[in-house]
C-alpha cells in the first residue's frame, strides 16, 4: 500500500499555513528592501508607510472627526463657569493689580461691579468668541497633517505592535485558515489520486 497520497492533506496544511504566516509577516517585514538586482521585497507597511498614513489621516478627518464635529461639540459646551473663573483669576492676579495702581485703589464695590460687567459681557458674546476661535482653528490647524506626522513619528516596530495589538486574532485566523484550506486541497488531491 502506498502512503504518499495520505501525506497530501498534511503537506497542503503545512504549505497553506506557512504561506499565510509568511504573508502576514510580510505586512511588516523586512523593514528595508532586500533582494538581488531589480528583484526586491519589502514589507507592505514599511514600503507604503507614507501612503498608509495619508490614507488613515484622510479617513479619520473625513469619516471619524471633522471640523463640523468639533464645532458642534464646542457650541454645546457650557463655558460660563470657565469664563467666570478666568475673569476672577484676572481680577485677582498680581499682574492685574501690578499693572494698574489706579485700579488697585478703586474700592471693592467698583472692582466687583467691573468684574461682574466683564463676566456678563464675555458670557453674552461667548458664541461669537467660540465662532472666532473655531475659524482660527480652521485656518491654522490641519488635522490630517497632525495625524500624518504622528503616525510617521512612530518607528516601524511601534507601528507593527499597534497593528498586532488591534488585529492579532484576525491575523492568527488568516494563518489558520491557510492551513485548513491547504488541508482541504490536499484531501481533494488525495481523493483524485486514489480514485485513479
Amino acid at each position: 500500500m502506498e502512503y504518499t497520497p495520505y501525506l497530501f492533506p498534511v503537506i497542503g496544511c503545512l504549505i497553506g499555513y506557512s504561506t499565510n504566516y509568511i504573508a502576514v509577516k510580510m505586512l511588516f517585514r523586512p523593514h528595508k528592501p532586500i533582494g538581488i538586482g531589480p528583484f526586491k521585497i519589502q514589507g507592505l507597511l514599511p514600503k507604503r508607510r507614507n501612503d498608509i498614513s495619508e490614507s488613515i489621516a484622510a479617513t479619520v478627518e473625513d469619516e471619524l472627526i471633522s471640523m463640523k464635529d468639533l464645532t458642534r461639540v464646542m457650541k454645546t459646551l457650557d463655558l460660563g463657569p470657565e469664563i467666570d473663573k478666568v475673569v476672577d483669576g484676572f481680577f485677582e492676579s498680581p499682574g492685574y493689580n501690578g499693572k494698574s495702581e489706579i485700579l488697585c485703589r478703586i474700592n471693592t464695590t467698583i472692582n466687583a461691579y467691573l468684574r461682574s460687567r466683564v463676566k456678563k459681557s464675555v458670557n453674552a458674546n461667548k458664541d461669537e468668541l467660540i465662532s472666532e476661535f473655531i475659524q482660527e482653528i480652521e485656518r491654522n490647524v490641519d488635522f490630517k497633517d497632525i495625524i500624518v506626522k504622528n503616525i510617521e513619528s512612530y518607528d516601524l516596530d511601534q507601528l507593527e505592535n499597534i497593528v498586532l495589538r488591534v488585529s492579532s486574532k484576525e491575523l492568527g485566523y488568516i494563518t489558520i485558515i491557510g492551513g485548513v484550506l491547504g488541508f482541504l486541497v490536499g484531501l481533494i488531491q488525495m481523493a483524485f489520486y486514489l480514485g485513479k
